[in-house]
């Protein structure tokens, strides 16, 4: 027999888990490229292309894993964008409540795990290289290459004649964005590349935390497609069964002069599938410009039957790192490859579905979506 203590115990955790939930949902609104990229699909959503044969198949596979319908608009939005139809899309609001439930399961782990500054001890543990950090500040305290703290003068010192190096916030509500991230060159205290005093730029642009490390020259087979910026490698890693998967992987590639490889909708760069052997997609999509890329438009390299033979460590060193951090079961992750061949892990960030599922027209969890569903429809989620 319940209490009553119990019985309002029970009472509580729903009515918190479904307002944390809409909280959740709300923010992502004000912060998340995902968003962005959601409004936009929608704005194109206009008319209908799902067949009634497409709209009673996914009636039935929600039905038999989720225990109800659900609304058509996302398999409308993917099936028009990509021009396939795949019964198994996930809807991006059942997405959400999948990671929003993991990060409540789990605590605060994917907030603390998404600073960058500390994603170099998480990286460290898991013998996984990272960009050389030559300088970074947490809570105004300075530290060097040798995690050894320093006075702010002596930081202000030493960064007056490092040369090339990049600099950016680590705060966790800067993952996933190229705000104030910037490449520099300094030479007697000034940034040769703004012509301003290294000084002035970290006292205007960088007082919270930050880093500053070794400019990323990619390995020839990345840079060949574009050279002016970092391309990376986006994706996700969920363990599942006791077994670590990687989802499918984007790679992102900067275009028109940009030094950034993409920075969501707003910005221009490219996104294009990769294959597990380290092949491209036959297309690439900048989501800016609404539109598709057969070759890049700037070197003219196509991306048909292109091949990067070093991607399956970055597989390897996502799997590697996952099992690291099982506190979050499933994250997104960026790495890129550089001209030593080296794997280096970037950066943590909220896995996207939405994106990936729309360039590829396939679903996001693919065969593991029956059992996706089936934990949100047993989690009443």
């Amino acid at each position: 027999m319940f209490s009553i203590k119990k019985i309002i115990y029970h009472l509580y955790n729903k009515i918190y888990r479904k307002v944390f939930y809409k909280i959740q949902q709300v923010a992502e609104k004000f912060f998340s490229y995902e968003h962005s990229y959601n409004h936009l699909i929608k704005k194109t959503n206009k008319k209908n292309v799902l067949t009634k044969e497409q709209k009673k198949e996914i009636d039935n596979f929600y039905k038999k894993y989720y225990g109800k319908k659900i609304s058509y608009i996302w398999h409308n939005c993917f099936t028009k964008y990509s021009g396939k139809f795949d019964v198994k899309y996930i809807p991006t609001d059942l997405f959400k409540n999948y990671l929003y439930s993991l990060k409540t399961k789990d605590k605060n782990y994917y907030k603390v795990l998404q600073d960058k500054n500390f994603l170099y001890n998480i990286a460290k543990s898991a013998n996984i290289k990272t960009p050389k950090r030559y300088f970074y500040s947490i809570n105004n305290l300075f530290f060097d290459s040798n995690d050894n703290i320093i006075s702010k003068d002596t930081f202000y010192n030493q960064i007056s004649d490092i040369g090339e190096a990049f600099i950016k916030p680590t705060q966790i509500e800067f993952t996933g964005s190229a705000q104030n991230c910037r490449l520099i060159n300094v030479i007697k205290g000034i940034d040769i590349y703004s012509k301003t005093n290294i000084k002035d730029i970290i006292e205007k642009y960088y007082k919270m935390d930050f880093v500053v490390q070794e400019k990323i020259v990619c390995h020839k087979s990345i840079s060949a497609l574009y050279s002016k910026s970092v391309n990376t490698f986006g994706l996700t890693t969920l363990i599942l069964n006791n077994e670590i998967k990687t989802m499918k992987t984007l790679l992102k590639i900067g275009m028109d002069g940009n030094i950034f490889d993409y920075g969501g909708t707003k910005s221009k760069g490219l996104l294009i599938p990769i294959k597990e052997d380290g092949t491209l997609y036959d297309r690439a999509f900048c989501l800016n410009e609404k539109k598709e890329y057969f070759a890049h438009p700037d070197t003219g390299v196509v991306f048909k039957n292109y091949k990067i033979d070093l991607f399956p460590k970055v597989l390897d060193a996502a799997k590697k790192f996952q099992s690291a951090i099982p506190w979050m079961p499933f994250c997104g992750i960026d790495f890129v490859i550089n001209d030593k061949s080296e794997v280096l892990i970037v950066e943590m960030e909220d896995p996207s579905c939405s994106v990936i599922q729309s360039i590829l027209g396939e679903s996001f969890f693919g065969d593991n979506t029956e059992q996706i569903l089936s934990y949100l429809k047993n989690k009443k989620l």
